[in-house]
């Protein structure tokens, strides 16, 4: 039983962690915006990072495990492609 919940508190700390560094890519996406950084070659790749740390964000909201997973999965390829897009483009 201990090691149940080990294991359990062990995933929901990982699957914060990673909801966590999608948001903060998202955050640096949105303050690279306010400064005027992105040029028109750019901007779609900060507002891809910007989706991910949206579905970031949602993972904090749902419930069910199972699709929470799917989210956090689509946060972490948005995240992923868009910072990849920003570090080609730039």
């Amino acid at each position: 039983m201990a090691v149940s919940r080990l294991q359990h508190t062990a995933y929901r700390n990982l699957r914060q962690s990673i909801a966590n560094a999608t948001i903060f890519v998202a955050a640096m996406a949105t303050w690279m915006i306010f400064i005027n950084q992105p040029t028109p070659t750019t901007f779609p790749w900060y507002a891809i990072s910007i989706l991910g740390g949206a579905f970031g964000l949602a993972t904090y909201v749902m419930r069910e495990p199972r699709p929470r997973r799917f989210v956090l999965a689509a946060a972490v390829v948005l995240a992923a492609v868009g910072m990849t897009g920003i570090l080609l483009t730039d």
